[in-house]
């Protein structure tokens, strides 16, 4: 999914004040040197890129299922009504993920009362994570005057997924942001898996499953330097678990029935941990 003009201008417009902050604290040495416009330039666009959201969005994984006409199964995502009896930082930020996942499918599939319902399940979320300086006062109002055009919908919920990685970075929150990543792969893999009872017998399906290996990989590089972290060695392990099934018998088009089994009881069991 394209990044949209007003989160590159937020994001630019962050990092120019950092660099005018440093800029004006040399401001008074003796021997004050010129700033090259084009180093700054390129340090800026540098900065933007590693804020950026670093993965396929969850849109790009429910078009995949809409396009080769899965039903859409209802109750298969997880209920909203449990967003507000998650308690640690660690399952807010994973179920905020898992939640993210769910929205870009119900608002894939124009199911409007589960928007709804999945937006305030991550805006219960979201205000308990403290992130709500990452949204504008009127992402309601926006949802709400969008239920009805799929593709302004698809942006704004897909803003909303940046500016949130994007501010939990800023914020120094890297962990966190991994945290709300990885529910949503997990998630978009659930739900992948979950479509259908003969996902082995589909070859779109398969498609499907084999499109979301490359960013469970990045997501597992990413994690590697906190591996032995409290908050994200467990979930870094399950992540690697999953890649490890993907490696079985490696291949772009095709999976073994083993493959598919064991991927969707393995990622049944991991989601199941944080969903409860």
């Amino acid at each position: 999914m394209k990044k949209t003009r007003t989160y590159k201008f937020v994001s630019l417009a962050i990092l120019s004040g950092m660099f005018a902050f440093g800029f004006s604290s040399c401001s008074g040495s003796k021997k004050e040197k010129k700033t090259d416009p084009e180093v700054v330039e390129k340090t800026i666009k540098e900065e933007i890129k590693e804020y950026s959201y670093p993965i396929v969005s969850a849109f790009e994984v429910t078009e995949m299922l809409n396009e080769i006409e899965a039903s859409y199964i209802v109750g298969l995502t997880n209920d909203p009504e449990k967003a507000g009896t998650y308690f640690s930082e660690k399952d807010r930020a994973v179920n905020l993920g898992i939640y993210t996942a769910d929205l870009a499918y119900a608002t894939t599939y124009n199911q409007k009362s589960d928007v709804q319902n999945y937006f305030k399940a991550s805006e219960t979320l979201v205000r308990e994570l403290d992130l709500t300086g990452a949204f504008q006062e009127d992402l309601p109002d926006q949802i709400e005057a969008n239920l009805d055009n799929k593709e302004k919908l698809v942006e704004i919920i897909t803003d909303m997924f940046q500016n949130a990685y994007s501010y939990l970075n800023q914020q120094g929150r890297t962990e966190v942001s991994y945290l709300v990543l990885s529910g949503t792969v997990i998630e978009g893999l659930y739900l992948t898996t979950n479509v259908s009872e003969n996902t082995f017998q589909n070859p779109k399906l398969i498609e499907a499953i084999l499109f979301q290996e490359e960013p469970l990989m990045k997501l597992e590089e990413m994690m590697e330097p906190y591996k032995d972290s409290e908050i994200l060695g467990d979930l870094y392990a399950d992540i690697a678990s999953i890649n490890a099934v993907y490696a079985l018998e490696e291949g772009a088009t095709s999976m073994t029935k083993e493959q598919v089994v064991k991927l969707t009881d393995l990622i049944a069991s991991i989601r199941n941990k944080f969903v409860q």
